[in-house]
């Protein structure tokens, strides 16, 4: 009987281990680096009907973006010809970062965090990106 008990909670343990590995691998694997125009979604809307979303997002301004009905839409980042909305953390990081940008004009980031469906993505860092 001791030694089906012992032979239980060993399984146990594998399985919690395995389980847990699964789980790390699973969450690390879908972090990515979006580098793009930070924008409010009201705004992004507008610049994903152009040519060039990315290029028209670059001419925005942040002063815009931190008008209250345009960060009531929540925050996006363009990448050429796709929009990824942030999630509800990602909106207050976007926030903070106008705040604490330095000039007025269009904000070039790069956004990390995990990506929901083809157009969310969920934010664990926004930083500036090199200028070119």
């Amino acid at each position: 009987m001791r030694r089906v008990a012992t032979t239980l909670a060993v399984l146990c343990a594998v399985c919690l281990v395995v389980k847990f590995s699964f789980a790390a691998d699973k969450s690390d694997s879908k972090s990515e680096k979006i580098t793009g125009q930070l924008i409010d979604q009201a705004c992004g809307k507008n610049m994903m009907k152009k040519d060039d979303p990315e290029a028209s997002a670059a001419k925005h301004s942040r002063s815009c973006a931190m008008k209250e009905s345009c960060a009531d839409s929540g925050y996006a980042v363009i990448s050429g010809k796709h929009m990824y909305k942030f999630d509800d953390k990602g909106n207050e990081k976007a926030k903070e970062y106008l705040k604490n940008a330095k000039d007025d004009k269009a904000q070039k980031v790069v956004v990390e965090g995990t990506k929901k469906g083809d157009d969310e993505i969920e934010v664990t860092s926004i930083t500036a990106a090199e200028e070119k």
